[in-house]
């Protein structure tokens, strides 16, 4: 199944961005991120590629991912 941007609930969103911006360090691979959110493996997916697309999140050199930036505006939708 594929899963757009458009599928993925915006609280969602929110909540996440919301994590990393209390936890700061939170550093995360692909598989504590879904378990974490309580999402399925698609949206998990969908969801950091539109985070690192907009340059909210990025991977780190040890696959993990991190806040890209320590203001982070919320999420346009």
């Amino acid at each position: 199944m594929t899963v757009t941007e458009d599928d993925v609930d915006a609280s969602l969103i929110e909540r996440i961005v919301g994590e990393y911006r209390e936890m700061p360090g939170l550093a995360l691979t692909l598989d504590q991120a879904r378990k974490l959110w309580g999402c399925d493996a698609a949206t998990c997916r969908c969801v950091v590629e539109t985070l690192v697309k907009q340059g909210v999140l990025r991977w780190t050199s040890h696959g993990r991912l991190v806040i890209a930036r320590a203001n982070v505006a919320p999420f346009p939708r």
